[in-house]
């Protein structure tokens, strides 16, 4: 049974993810829903449990269920599978580099297979966000930038860090390079 703490964290992360998602600030939000920009701050880093009728208003604000939010699936259904020719969610993350979502929108988990192109990357800065994540290279090389300190990764290796620590993932070979990734909670 997961502790309360893991569970505020994973609400408010989940919370934060849908606010951003629609593109509104904490304060915008906190104002419409008639909460202190403080109280929202507070239940989205995992400090303060919202009461039932807080944690409605926000669901019914971010047109979710709260389910959703403390990570139920949505989906009756025990397996779902993803035909080749039914991927149609892919996202480019910096010039060359293609993410392509290969898990269902109500995992919790998020499955990318990403191609990098030749002295591609996910962009000119390190990034950081909630959660962790995981990668295995199928081809190719990729440097992993943690804050400054270079890993990297040839065929066949393996990674898992936190996604709060600023990073990086540049493509180091003399040709393109594939990896799946793994993030939870998922970002896109």
């Amino acid at each position: 049974m997961p502790t309360t703490k893991k569970v505020d964290l994973y609400l408010g992360m989940q919370i934060r993810k849908k606010r951003e998602q629609k593109k509104i600030s904490l304060t915008q939000a906190a104002k419409e829903m008639d909460v202190s920009p403080s109280l929202l701050s507070q239940i989205e880093r995992g400090i303060v449990s919202p009461s039932i009728s807080t944690l409605r208003i926000i669901a019914d604000y971010l047109d979710t269920y709260i389910g959703v939010l403390l990570g139920e699936r949505v989906s009756k259904e025990n397996a779902v599978v993803v035909r080749a020719n039914n991927r149609n969610r892919s996202v480019v993350q910096g010039e060359g580099v293609k993410l392509h979502i290969l898990s269902p929108s109500n995992s919790n988990l998020e499955f990318l297979y990403d191609e990098y192109e030749i002295n591609s990357s996910t962009g000119d800065k390190l990034y950081q966000h909630e959660g962790e994540e995981c990668a295995f290279v199928i081809e190719g090389k990729l440097e992993i930038d943690l804050n400054g300190k270079k890993i990297i990764l040839n065929k066949g290796d393996f990674i898992w860090f936190l996604s709060t620590i600023p990073h990086q993932i540049t493509n180091s070979s003399d040709k393109k390079s594939l990896a799946i990734w793994v993030d939870s909670p998922p970002r896109f």
